[in-house]
């Protein structure tokens, strides 16, 4: 054979092998089953379970399936016992365009006995994981642990979704207000820190922490967030913040701002929960 034919043969040998590797039988002859997921469940021993997990993201034995927004009926390639990895998804600091594994949530794994072309219905449930420090935790059924916070019954306020919370109110003589918790706290450098809250709102208001030490008190704005007619979970990370700042001690702090021109209005909060892992 000549040189010439040589190297024509060869890169059509490739393509031939090429092809054979292509075409290996798919999982199930291509037919999935299919798990469907409309919500998750929230079990904590605390009490707090109110959260925004809108995703699911899941492996199913070693294959990675990735994220889904919930609800969703999603195709399995697999058969007979499968089992999953399902981690709770949130969006860190309310950006939609950023979803995160919580790292607090304990992941759910399920094992099923699945035929190819059935529906699965399953709830999966997460919870807080063991090594979680809650470090200020406070749903307004006692005491209220901020300053400049007004408590609200629930009885006497139908905006008191979960039970008796607090409110921040600016009115037309104010341009803002604040509230911060009484106690400064001892945050690790370091680790995971994070912010939850339940919020509603007829104004704009600002989530962050002072920090404290040396004399000094130093306020950093971490989130700004828009009004809201409905309650919603907020999820906020401090830890870059915090790493960055290095105070000795922490106080979380939240401002109502009265847009210009308006009559001002109130922002409620409840079940404030600030965790982290230890060093």
């Amino acid at each position: 054979m000549a040189v010439g034919e040589m190297k024509f043969t060869i890169p059509i040998l490739l393509f031939l092998l090429s092809l054979l590797w292509g075409c290996k039988p798919m999982p199930n002859d291509g037919v999935p089953f299919y798990l469907s997921v409309d919500s998750v469940q929230l079990n904590n021993s605390q009490g707090y379970t109110t959260h925004r997990i809108r995703d699911i993201w899941v492996e199913a034995g070693v294959e990675n399936l990735g994220a889904y927004e919930l609800p969703k009926t999603f195709p399995v390639l697999q058969e007979n016992e499968v089992r999953f990895v399902i981690s709770a998804g949130i969006e860190q600091s309310g950006q939609s365009g950023f979803r995160v594994i919580y790292p607090f949530y304990t992941t759910d794994t399920p094992v099923m006995n699945a035929k190819r072309g059935e529906v699965y219905a399953y709830t999966p449930k997460f919870s807080y994981k063991q090594g979680t420090q809650f470090k200020f935790v406070n749903n307004f059924q006692g005491a209220n642990g901020f300053n400049g916070f007004t408590p609200v019954s629930a009885g006497a306020d139908t905006n008191a979704k979960y039970g008796d919370c607090v409110y921040l109110e600016v009115t037309t003589i104010d341009s803002a207000r604040t509230a911060s918790t009484i106690d400064s706290l001892d945050l690790p450098e370091g680790q995971e820190i994070w912010l939850e809250f339940d919020y509603k709102s007829d104004v704009p208001f600002y989530t962050g922490f002072y920090g404290v030490g040396g004399g000094a008190v130093l306020q950093y704005a971490l989130l700004f967030v828009n009004p809201r007619s409905q309650w919603n979970h907020l999820y906020v990370k401090m830890s870059e913040a915090i790493a960055s700042v290095k105070a000795p001690y922490y106080r979380i702090y939240f401002e109502a701002l009265r847009p210009y021109g308006s009559d001002g209005g109130r922002l409620y909060i409840d079940n404030v929960r600030l965790v982290h892992f230890n060093p």
